[in-house]
């Protein structure tokens, strides 16, 4: 969790192995310690900008480290709320099913890369060499080979969801 109040509440309710790495501050040596304990630990952000903002700075911190079997998964918490606050709000139950609804590295990577506006052929460019240069990090290279595989499904699946859109929409000549 992003702070120490937020894994005190969590330890107090029974969540035995929450850290608080602090969000904004998550360095390879945590994530190494992380993966000490997990080979796939759950960061869990709050449901706020900074949260979004600590989370994308967390993919780019372990993207480089990614190993065969071993990633990590966020979960966020919702709209303007901590585990702390869910916790007292709502109670043990929602604060596990945002767990149990935890995201893998990729989704987060694919949402954070895909938001904006690609109707021209220069930011489908743009994304594709953003997307390159971000795998690019990933030092294992079977792992790298994986997610360039998903991603070019993904950027197909996309692509096409773009332009069939676009032809329902824009069509300039009927």
């Amino acid at each position: 969790a992003e702070g120490f109040m937020d894994v005190i509440a969590l330890a107090m309710a029974g969540f035995e192995h929450a850290v608080a790495p602090l969000g904004t501050a998550l360095t390879e040596r945590q994530v190494e310690l992380l993966w000490r304990l997990a080979p796939e630990p759950i960061l869990c952000f709050d449901g706020d900008e900074a949260g979004q903002r600590a989370a994308l700075r967390a993919v780019s911190t372990v993207l480089p480290d990614l190993k065969p079997g071993r990633s990590i998964r966020f979960a966020f918490m919702p709209e303007g709320q901590d585990p702390d606050d869910l916790l007292r709000s709502e109670g043990i139950g929602a604060v596990e099913d945002v767990i149990n609804r935890a995201r893998p590295l990729i989704d987060v990577l694919w949402e954070s890369e895909t938001r904006g506006n690609f109707d021209t052929p220069e930011r489908r460019a743009a994304l594709d060499a953003r997307l390159d240069e971000t795998l690019s990090n990933i030092r294992d290279e079977r792992v790298r080979v994986h997610y360039r595989a998903e991603i070019k499904q993904r950027l197909s699946a996309f692509w096409r969801a773009k332009n069939r859109r676009r032809s329902e929409t824009n069509q300039l000549f009927p």
